[in-house]
């Protein structure tokens, strides 16, 4: 009877695990060993089955268990929480396992894994918080990039580009063949951007276009450079260089057809042509509304097709119809002083009348 109470109580949390060092008879329950649960934990886990996991893990923990024991059961409890979609439970535990045994040799790994799952749920600041606290604990040399990487991604949801900046400012020299190197500087080159774009800095967003030019030539066709040219011809378009912007946004398009930005891209890519080549820019806003229907929708309204796209279609139109008029006009002007001129030499050169 007394065991059974000092199991529930270790379980609510009353009393500590590390209450077990003492009886044998704490040591092993009807279900086994530490081991035992551990091991049945996992497989439950393997098999999907995340609430009767969960009573395995919990069960663990109320026997005699080491430390490490205690951890492994935390870090299960908090898997199958994560599998029945209990995202913040299972950043309890793991931040649980992590300050309870800050020796644990897995003390990082487990901070990493709970800032993920609360970025994931959308905390960015605690993503963070639990993020730098991953850090401060020397991270192992196979998660540190990943750690930096998060990190830098959740500071920039937040608003704070300058500081995401500073987190990845050495990543190329402390990781030059990583293979998050070109997801770093796609972050590295939005941070920038958003900077420039903050503080009306030129020279932040030039620092850009520089960074997403490296990423474009140095890793061709990865999924992070393909997403560059998008975000190349959004910094040109600032730059006011439209004939580049309007160039990157197609390319992004011909690189990533379905994508869920491409008729935001097309819509671009018109508005930049619009008064340089009226044409193309009507056929591009026409391509736009077409990929709009066959495409997946965007997830942010920002990259949805504007109310205004079929009016500036129009004008469109009737521009590229007032460009061929002018140029008939140009063309007939030129006709008719060329004309002129010949005329002119015609009679400059004519000799002179009989008699004079």
């Amino acid at each position: 009877m007394t065991s059974h109470i000092v199991r529930i109580a270790v379980r609510l949390g009353v009393l500590p695990a590390l209450v077990c060092a003492g009886p044998e008879i704490f040591a092993q329950g009807f279900g086994g060993t530490v081991a035992d649960h551990l091991v049945r934990g996992d497989s439950l886990l393997a098999q999907k089955k995340g609430a009767e996991a969960i009573m395995q893990f919990q069960e663990a923990r109320t026997l005699c268990a080491e430390p490490d024991e205690i951890v492994s059961a935390l870090e299960g409890e908090a898997r199958g929480h994560l599998l029945q979609d209990e995202m913040l439970p299972a950043v309890g535990l793991l931040e649980e396992a992590a300050t309870r045994f800050p020796d644990d040799p897995r003390a990082s790994n487990l901070l990493f894994q709970a800032g993920s799952v609360s970025q994931s749920a959308g905390e960015f600041d605690k993503a963070i918080d639990l993020y730098r606290r991953a850090l401060a604990r020397n991270p192992t040399p196979d998660i540190l990039p990943a750690v930096k990487l998060q990190l830098a991604l959740a500071l920039r949801m937040v608003g704070r580009a300058g500081e995401a900046i500073e987190v990845l400012k050495d990543f190329e020299k402390d990781f030059p063949d990583h293979g998050l190197l070109p997801t770093a500087l796609y972050q590295l080159a939005i941070a920038t951007h958003d900077l420039g774009s903050g503080n009306k800095d030129r020279s932040k967003l030039e620092e850009a276009v520089a960074i997403y030019r490296k990423l474009i030539e140095k890793f061709p066709g990865k999924p992070a450079t393909i997403e560059a040219h998008f975000e190349m011809g959004l910094v040109l378009s600032e730059l006011r260089q439209s004939a580049e912007g309007a160039d990157y946004f197609t390319q992004y398009v011909s690189m990533n057809p379905t994508s869920a930005e491409a008729p935001a891209a097309l819509e671009k890519a018109a508005d930049l042509l619009l008064l340089r080549s009226p044409k193309q820019s009507a056929q591009l806003y026409a391509l736009a509304q077409i990929k709009a229907k066959t495409n997946p929708k965007p997830t942010n309204p920002e990259w949805a097709l504007t109310r205004w796209l079929p009016a500036k279609q129009r004008l469109a139109d009737t521009l590229s119809s007032v460009w061929v008029l002018v140029i008939l006009g140009l063309l007939v002007l030129g006709g008719m002083a060329l004309v002129g001129r010949l005329v002119v030499r015609r009679i400059r050169k004519a000799p002179a009348p009989a008699g004079a």
